[in-house]
């Protein structure tokens, strides 16, 4: 059996990396903190075959110190580096820039240990797959039995049942451990398919029954099955399921402001629900973006459409990391202390989201040029406010949208003393159609005053 030391400080990904090492490549993991551990191991265990490290471990140059000892000592560990690390190529280093890739890191251990990928294939997958606590939340049952994992040793666990297929569940079970720091439960690996579908179907027929007591159990539901359809897309990418919630959640948005007199109070609702920041962005920013379109004199159902799937799918990408959505002009981006790997995301997410929404069979003609246009560039790349003249008028009406939606969002984040968002508005984009838009908004604010 070869033999792995493994530095890294995320709990979650080194129990991932190490289940993982010892089930497909079958590998003894040995967990070390820092450098100067797994040098002393290294001192009396001569035949360790492989480090995985990060780059850094708080002060410590790991990554380079442990590269270092291995020339010094000729010796013929490999090392393997997650995460983005400054080198000159070595024989025995391989660096993996996406600190979050397991799945790479996995493959290419094997390839260093000579275990074939032929044989990773035949391994037999884990006994059960890693469910996050959230996918249960808006359920009262499971169509399988689900168990928490208890940690035995650093690479063996036990599985404990918890909940029965079949049986109903209380909301208060769910908090209770997710109040403890459960992150994950596990179902059984064959029912993974099927407990997708379970999902998708049962959130598809809460959002269509439309049966809620009040707008804020709708607007909770919403933006739990908004969550999972935004992971499971990204993940899975668009396939029945995936394709069946979307649409009901996309006619959940627009109907959720249809029921209520004024479009104030849907707003109110959302900002101030319990719900994360790309639902409420996405979902305001469909509101707002067809108030303006109504007082435009667009008042179509397919625009009504297109705005609400714009909204939906604009932002698919930072569904790891919301804080992203936050950033909106180069300064900002350029000013931040994100990754490269991340300012490459940001900058490109429009494009990102644009092409990803082409693959949906059923989505609305052009919106996929809505998202790509809604920071103001014509190639989805960065962020503009001098294309808007080549821009069409739902791209126009959209950006104006997102912005002030934005804006609202810090303000409830930010607090302090409110200032005039459309005056911002006014001051940022000044060419005719722009300005006529801004009014469109206007003219929505003065009759439908948003509150805090």
């Amino acid at each position: 059996m070869s033999q792995v030391i493994l530095i890294e400080e995320n709990e979650n990904l080194r129990d991932l990396l190490a289940i993982n090492l010892k089930t497909y490549v079958g590998s003894e993991v040995i967990p070390r903190s820092t450098a100067s551990e797994a040098i002393d191991l290294l001192n009396i265990l001569p035949n360790v075959d492989l480090i995985i490290t990060q780059a850094r471990v708080d002060d410590e140059q790991t990554a380079n110190i442990l590269l270092q000892y291995i020339k010094d000592n000729n010796s013929d560990v490999s090392i393997i580096v997650n995460g983005q690390f400054d080198h000159v190529d070595e024989e025995k280093l391989i660096v993996i820039q996406e600190e979050k890739d397991w799945e790479t890191i996995i493959s290419t251990s094997a390839q260093v240990l000579g275990v074939s990928i032929e044989s990773l294939e035949k391994r037999v997958l884990p006994e059960f797959i890693p469910i996050e606590i959230r996918y249960f939340l808006p359920l009262d049952s499971s169509c399988c039995d689900v168990f928490i994992r208890i940690k035995k040793t650093a690479t063996e666990y036990q599985f404990v049942k918890r909940i029965h297929a079949g049986d109903r569940y209380s909301r208060q079970l769910i908090d209770k451990y997710r109040d403890q720091g459960l992150i994950y439960f596990y179902i059984p690996k064959e029912y993974q398919n099927n407990f997708t579908n379970y999902v998708s179907d049962h959130l598809s027929q809460k959002l269509d029954e439309d049966n809620f007591k009040n707008i804020d159990q709708k607007i909770e539901v919403i933006s739990q099955s908004y969550d999972i359809a935004l992971n499971e897309i990204k993940n899975l990418g668009f396939n029945s399921a995936t394709i069946q919630l979307t649409d009901s959640i996309i006619k959940s948005m627009i109907s959720a402001s249809k029921n209520l007199p004024e479009v104030n109070s849907v707003l109110h609702k959302v900002i101030n629900s319990k719900s994360g920041y790309l639902y409420q962005h996405g979902h305001m920013t469909s509101i707002v973006a067809n108030e303006i379109a109504k007082n435009l004199g667009i008042n179509q159902e397919l625009v009504t459409l297109r705005l609400a799937y714009a909204s939906f799918f604009k932002d698919i990408t930072f569904v790891d990391n919301e804080s992203l959505a936050k950033i909106s002009t180069f300064e900002e981006l350029e000013s931040s202390s994100v990754s490269e790997e991340d300012w490459d995301l940001v900058f490109n997410h429009a494009l990102d989201g644009a092409l990803l929404i082409r693959k949906h069979p059923e989505a609305p003609i052009d919106v996929d040029t809505i998202i790509k246009n809604h920071h103001g560039t014509t190639n989805g790349k960065g962020f503009s406010i001098n294309n808007m003249p080549k821009l069409p008028l739902e791209s126009k009406i959209f950006i104006i949208a997102c912005e002030f939606v934005r804006e609202l969002l810090d303000f409830k984040e930010r607090g302090g003393k409110p200032h005039p968002i459309v005056d911002q508005l006014y001051k940022r984009y000044s060419s005719p159609e722009m300005i006529k838009v801004i009014k469109a908004l206007e003219k929505t604010l003065r009759s439908k005053v948003v509150k805090k």
